[in-house]
């Protein structure tokens, strides 16, 4: 058996390594392209629920309330602008004689699938009659909300 001198074992080791290289250096290359695709989700109408009434109101008087809003989203929103109210005719009691107005300033988020809670302001009118008295007043709001 004959020996291999480390010079020669160098020189072999050398050789293989530039044949390996050699090999790696042939290999085929590629790129790809293509697409990919996301879609959007659609925003779900909030609701606006009473949460608590205030004090009696009287001709000339206010009171405030509160009404929750909620975001039925799977995204987090702001309030940006919650309308004036005025209330429907009610047992003889003329139309519009409870009004509230619009806040002018809505803070706060309301998380995904969470809800907020808004105190707005009631007024009766001074000319309310008799026929007003005893009632509950339903004022009719609509809120604005944009994704936070």
């Amino acid at each position: 058996m004959r020996k291999i001198s480390k010079r020669s074992a160098v020189v072999l080791g050398a050789a293989g390594v530039v044949v390996v290289a050699g090999v790696a250096y042939a290999a085929w290359s590629s790129s790809g392209a293509g697409t990919g695709s996301v879609s959007s989700t659609t925003s779900v109408n909030s609701t606006i629920t009473p949460a608590g009434s205030g004090t009696a109101l009287y001709p000339g008087g206010g009171t405030d309330f509160t009404v929750t809003i909620n975001n039925p989203n799977d995204y987090p929103v702001v309030v940006t602008s919650i309308s004036a109210g005025s209330s429907d005719a009610v047992n003889g009691c003329a139309a519009g004689t409870v009004t509230s107005p619009a806040p002018s300033s809505t803070t706060g988020t309301i998380a995904a699938k969470g809800s907020g809670t808004y105190t707005l302001h009631a007024t009766m009118s001074s000319g309310a009659t008799d026929a007003c008295k005893s009632q509950t007043f339903v004022l009719p709001l609509t809120a604005t909300l944009a994704s936070a």
